[in-house]
């Protein structure tokens, strides 16, 4: 079964399941879905969002041998047994060879920053509040440095450990909404903390503090250090993993 899963992560420590007394969004999945279903099983998500970070569009699969439950119930029933920051959008079943991860063709990202000169107290835990005065041009020119397929070991966390660091970016879009500025980057697939430290840097090019082409500078450096710092968790939701299927 293919799981479409929102939720907001500010309550948790992050998707993955980490053992007794740490609250994840996956063990509270498995959980309700185990009493649903009456036999043990695991939830396989696609993305290891952080701990603050939320999804609209999480996928996710289980494997059921419970054939009596129809898939409209079966969501109702899980949903019922969830808290409230979390929902299971849709559950459809899908070819037992599907792999919610390895299967994916790419993910989109959004992070909302607000910059209003007051803290949005209700909107506490998905935006990150950031009061200084910034100019969306340069944000936006220097975005469109990062589209195409680059190494970006610069814009990645010191403790990235994968073989390959190159992926390829489909859009980076900077756009103002209200009080908020939205950050869209849409990509085959993202390093850890990548989408946070592009925020990170591009505010940093919307304050004045270096022009759009230090992003040329950090993609050919590959030094972390030439970046920006990494952004919040808070403003930070998966809205959509993208399959070719």
């Amino acid at each position: 079964m293919k799981l479409v899963i929102a939720y907001n992560g500010s309550a948790y420590h992050g998707w993955q399941r980490q053992g007794p007394g740490v609250d994840t969004v996956q063990q509270r999945l498995e959980e309700a879905a185990v009493r649903v279903l009456r036999h043990p099983l695991c939830v396989r998500g696609c993305s290891r969002t952080d701990a603050g970070v939320h999804a609209e569009g999480q996928v996710a699969t289980i494997r059921t041998t419970n054939q009596a439950v129809p898939t409209v119930g079966m969501r109702r029933a899980i949903n019922s047994r969830l808290p409230r920051d979390i929902v299971v959008r849709s559950i459809v079943e899908v070819p037992a060879e599907f792999d919610a991860s390895r299967g994916a063709a790419g993910k989109t990202y959004r992070y909302r920053l607000h910059t209003g000169p007051v803290r949005p107290v209700h909107l506490a835990g998905l935006v990150w509040h950031y009061w200084r005065p910034v100019d969306i041009e340069p944000m936006r020119r220097a975005a469109g440095l990062l589209v195409g397929r680059h190494d970006f070991r610069g814009l990645a966390s010191s403790a990235e450990d994968r073989k390959t660091t190159v992926r390829t970016i489909f859009r980076c879009d900077v756009a103002r909404v209200g009080g908020e500025i939205h950050f869209t980057v849409q990509g085959d697939g993202f390093l850890y903390n990548m989408v946070r430290n592009i925020v990170g840097t591009l505010v940093e090019i919307g304050r004045g503090r270096w022009e759009p082409g230090r992003i040329t500078e950090i993609i050919e450096s590959r030094d972390r250090r030439d970046a920006g710092p990494t952004a919040p968790p808070d403003g930070l939701t998966l809205m959509c993993v993208h399959y070719d299927m």
